[in-house]
């Protein structure tokens, strides 16, 4: 009986010690995906940038830079992506990058997987590794020394339906 009531004692303690939640490294592609997109759209704002690890400056037009990811169920890996800047005070035009994302198919479904690809229309293909990522922000850097780029996003909310009809309604 004494053997029996150690067994439990000591297997309760050990499963005691094990984590409650999944840390970062423990993202599947469908998480990663879910939480850069929310399964539809999101946008992200820019905080800061390192360029060879030294901080860039902003200046007053690159403040609101913002990346949207849109997700779409369909199995072809060509979800959009925008990186863009409403520079609305800075001459009143809009640089914009267009293209696709994806998170890299693992061999099965539960291998965690912590890489980012941005397909940038007529320009480029980037490999992100992504270091941080929850609902509220996010953090990637380039897998490739030359080009020593990482950034952080903060998520910022897509104004409600209703408020972007009665903005245009006034602008009219």
């Amino acid at each position: 009986m004494k053997n029996i009531t150690f067994a439990l004692l000591l297997s309760l303690l050990l499963s005691a010690c094990l984590p409650d939640e999944p840390t970062f490294e423990d993202f599947r592609r469908a998480e990663v995906q879910r939480l850069l997109s929310n399964q539809e759209v999101k946008r992200w704002r820019l905080e800061d940038r390192l360029l060879f690890n030294e901080e860039v400056v902003f200046d007053s037009c690159e403040v609101s830079r913002q990346i949207i990811f849109n997700f779409t169920s369909a199995g072809n890996d060509k979800d959009s992506l925008f990186y863009i800047n409403p520079a609305d005070t800075c001459g009143n035009s809009t640089d914009t990058l267009k293209g696709f994302w994806y998170v890299p198919k693992t061999i099965k479904a539960e291998i965690p997987i912590d890489t980012v690809v941005f397909v940038w229309k007529g320009t480029d293909t980037a490999f992100f590794q992504l270091r941080d990522l929850n609902p509220k922000d996010f953090s990637i850097s380039t897998y490739f020394k030359q080009d020593s780029l990482s950034e952080s996003f903060t998520h910022f909310p897509l104004p409600p339906v209703e408020e972007e009809e009665e903005e245009e309604n006034d602008d009219q």
